[in-house]
């Protein structure tokens, strides 16, 4: 049997596309989702409060609820909630096939099928994916934000390695958790999965067009604190749309065509996924645009200002 195993915070539409995207070539669906998040505040069980929109699924999921993560820091209670997935996998044997990803890194199906054709249980399968934030068409272009495992030696044009395949043997004889896949170690009995799917990155949440509030729902909750501030969530959306990184990284981003290398899916019902596509602006609504923003970084740069000279006035600063 071949399970594909994932954390889920919020993100509904991207839970439906996946389920759909992966159903042809999976058996289970293990969908984990914790009652905390990775910065330790509580969290619904979305999946829990909304599981009748994946009622056709019912049968082949497994659910997860993760309601003992430690306190500690945020990165490590990423990595307990990680490994908490495999709590679905407790009927396993040695000839299944296990994929395991965030929601968002979704597997090219195709690959899969290639995969298992020709299937090494020795290995690991590491799928290199196109990256995308905010909107399914703005693609990260610039190779330049690379996944923890970062990319193999060699690669000219670095993408972000997402999911992972392997056999429960493997995990089992290796003594290894669904979370230790993405070391970078596990590189040294890795296979590169080229055209391996997509990343689709913050874009959480049910029917939510203001990316602002997807991105900042996201950051406020994970294992990254250093982009929970104001100033930065502030200017997320004219950042992507000027094709920059949202957190200022160096990265590019481009506005892409949704075409016949995306899932066959997603192009059959990119209706219903609209609010997730980004329209080209025109000069006088970009004009507009960066006036706004300008006047935005503007007061941030003051307040920053006048909280300097409170410190000093009262002998903090």
């Amino acid at each position: 049997m071949v399970y594909d195993c994932f954390q889920f915070f919020n993100e509904l539409d991207i839970l439906k596309l996946r389920l759909h995207i992966m159903d042809p070539v999976v058996d289970r669906f293990v969908i984990s989702e914790a009652t905390e998040t990775f910065s330790g505040n509580p969290k619904p069980l979305y999946y829990e409060e909304n599981k009748e929109m994946f009622a056709e699924f019912a049968h082949k999921i497994i659910h997860v609820v993760v309601e003992d993560t430690p306190p500690g820091y945020t990165h490590d209670r990423d990595t307990f909630q990680k490994n908490a997935v495999g709590r679905g996998l407790k009927d396993c044997t040695d000839e299944d096939i296990i994929i395991f990803s965030d929601l968002d890194e979704i597997p090219n199906p195709e690959k899969v099928k290639e995969i298992l054709q020709n299937f090494d249980p020795t290995k690991i399968y590491h799928f290199a994916q196109r990256m995308f934030y905010c909107y399914l068409n703005m693609e990260e272009v610039s190779g330049n934000l690379l996944s923890y495992a970062g990319e193999f030696p060699g690669v000219k044009k670095k993408q972000w390695i997402g999911s992972k395949l392997c056999s429960f043997r493997l995990l089992r004889e290796q003594n290894l958790q669904l979370g230790e896949l993405r070391f970078p170690e596990r590189k040294e009995i890795g296979i590169r999965v080229s055209d391996g799917g997509w990343h689709f990155g913050y874009m959480g949440g049910h029917g939510e067009k203001n990316a602002k509030k997807r991105v900042a729902e996201k950051v406020k909750s994970a294992a990254h604190q250093e982009f929970n501030k104001a100033e930065i969530l502030s200017g997320v959306v004219d950042n992507i749309k000027d094709g920059k990184d949202i957190f200022g990284r160096n990265a590019s981003f481009r506005l892409v065509e949704i075409d016949d290398t995306y899932p066959e899916y997603l192009r059959n019902h990119l209706s219903e996924y609209d609010f997730l596509i980004l329209k080209k602006e025109g000069g006088a609504q970009k004009a507009l645009r960066h006036t706004k923003s300008w006047l935005r970084k503007n007061y941030y740069r003051a307040g920053r200002g006048v909280k300097r000279i409170c410190r000093k006035l009262t002998g903090k600063g």
